[in-house]
């Protein structure tokens, strides 16, 4: 048998209409379609579908033992949502005993997910549909109103932007236009890293716990927005920290400049993480679920954060500014990487062993 698949990987389907991936058949995928198109009828995935019924339907015509189905993944596009698609291929290759597949995707952001759909099937062609538009739909007005109304194009460049003006205007009316500069620059040097490691879907959850929280009326509430005021202050401290070197006798290079961010800021965040950290802890007691976990992040936390300040420490004590320092950097270096080993190890093994014990 071979499965025609429609990917959805930020789970429209699921959030438009009533139905629940996988959704398996001719008549259930024209019924979600129906459906989709009456709740949006300019989503992309409405004609995804259309176009795997239509090779459903050429294939039949051919002779082909064939069926088709509609996988999706979540709104947290990542690992949450390529995980829930992993779960549902698994399901449908032991349903059906399928070995052959043919993808059909809208060509955006669903192709990523090909590699998960190929390590358990055969891939034999990937079909994508693109729309035709009208010319006058196809102007740039269009196009970028359509762009700025999807939640995901706005809050990837709606929220930085106006972040960069805020900071621009700020500095502006400071009189610190260099500083304002330099900040921009910075934030979106920041915002990159963060994109390309894939750290913004974390910041995005995190935000989202807290209106969870506030919505849910818990407690915990309180304890993320501690954190965040904390991360803020060790950013501010570590700007601190920057701006004393700067101004000191001898010129310091950039290796410098960020490593004594670091110093200045390391232990403010740590405590905003072991904050978030106890926030999970408490709504892990409240649920009645396992807090084994979390108890071992925190650890491991204090235990990055003792090697990341001695490595700090050691550094930034070659610097006029941090001279005193200099005779015990070593000292402290080394410390540090005893007491990140300990905690390591406290954060590590004990909760390896209970875990066994728990699967047998």
């Amino acid at each position: 048998m071979k499965l025609i698949i429609v990917i959805d990987r930020d789970d429209d389907i699921g959030r438009k209409t009533e139905f629940k991936t996988p959704i398996v058949g001719r008549k259930a995928s024209i019924d979600a379609a129906i459906q989709l198109g009456i709740t949006d009828p300019e989503d992309s995935d409405l004609n995804t579908i259309f176009g795997a019924i239509k090779i459903y339907d050429r294939m039949k015509t051919e002779g082909e033992d064939v069926e088709i189905a509609i996988i999706s993944g979540d709104e947290n596009v990542g690992v949450i949502s390529d995980s829930r698609i992993a779960e549902q291929v698994d399901y449908l290759k032991k349903k059906f005993n399928a070995t052959n597949v043919i993808l059909v995707t809208d060509g955006s952001e669903d192709e990523f997910v090909i590699p998960i759909i190929s390590s358990r099937f055969r891939v034999d062609a990937v079909n994508r549909i693109v729309v035709k538009q009208s010319k006058s739909l196809e102007s740039t007005y269009y196009l970028i109103k359509k762009m700025f109304e999807d939640p995901k194009i706005a809050k990837a460049t709606l929220s930085p932007l106006g972040i960069i003006l805020l900071i621009f205007s700020i500095f502006s009316l400071l009189g610190l236009r260099d500083i304002g500069y330099g900040t921009i620059v910075f934030f979106i040097g920041s915002y990159l890293l963060l994109k390309a490691y894939g750290m913004d879907y974390a910041i995005e959850d995190y935000f989202s716990t807290i209106k969870n929280s506030l919505l849910e009326g818990r407690f915990s509430f309180i304890i993320y927005i501690v954190s965040l005021i904390l991360v803020i202050v060790g950013i501010i401290q570590g700007l601190n920290s920057v701006w004393k070197l700067l101004n000191s006798p001898v010129a310091a290079g950039a290796v410098y400049l960020i490593t004594t961010f670091i110093y200045g800021s390391l232990w403010w965040t740590i405590a905003g993480g072991v904050s978030i950290i106890v926030g999970r802890i408490f709504d892990a007691f409240i649920e009645k679920k396992p807090m084994r976990r979390y108890i071992s992040m925190m650890f491991l936390l204090f235990s990055a954060g003792l090697i990341f300040w001695g490595g700090s420490v050691y550094i930034i004590s070659s610097t006029e500014a941090y001279a005193h320092l200099r005779e015990n950097a070593l000292y402290y270096f080394m410390m540090a990487l005893f007491g990140a080993f300990v905690s390591g190890i406290i954060g590590v093994l004990p909760f390896r062993h209970y875990g066994s014990k728990d699967s047998n």
